[in-house]
C-alpha cells in the first residue's frame, strides 16, 4: 500500500478518472469529424445524419476507445481510483451505445 502512494500525486481519485473518462471519448467524437467529414458537411449535419442513419452507437464505439490508453495509462502508473473511473465512465457510455443501438 505504501508503494501505491509514492507512485501517486495526489490525482488518485475515482472522479477524476471518471472525468477523463467521460472527456476523451468526446473529444475523439469531435477529431472523427474533424478528420474525416469536415470538408464535406458541417457539424450540425453530421450529427443530423448520425441520427438519421442510426451510426451514432458506431460513431460512439469508435470514439470510446480513446479511453484504452488513458485506462493503462492509469494502470501503468499505479493510479488504480483513475483506472475504475475510466472504466465506469466507460460503462456509462456503453449504455448510451446500446440504447442508441437498439432504441
Amino acid at each position: 500500500m505504501e508503494d501505491r502512494k509514492r507512485f501517486s500525486n495526489g490525482r488518485d481519485n475515482r472522479y477524476f478518472g471518471a472525468f477523463l473518462g467521460l472527456i476523451f471519448p468526446m473529444v475523439g467524437f469531435v477529431l472523427f469529424y474533424v478528420f474525416a467529414f469536415s470538408d464535406e458537411i458541417n457539424f450540425q449535419q453530421y450529427w443530423k445524419q448520425l441520427f438519421d442513419t442510426s451510426k451514432m452507437s458506431a460513431a460512439l464505439s469508435l470514439a470510446i476507445i480513446l479511453n484504452l490508453p488513458v485506462f493503462f495509462l492509469n494502470l501503468w502508473s499505479h493510479r488504480y481510483e483513475n483506472a475504475k473511473g475510466v472504466v465506469g465512465a466507460t460503462i456509462f457510455y456503453g449504455i448510451f451505445i446500446v440504447l442508441f443501438k437498439f432504441f
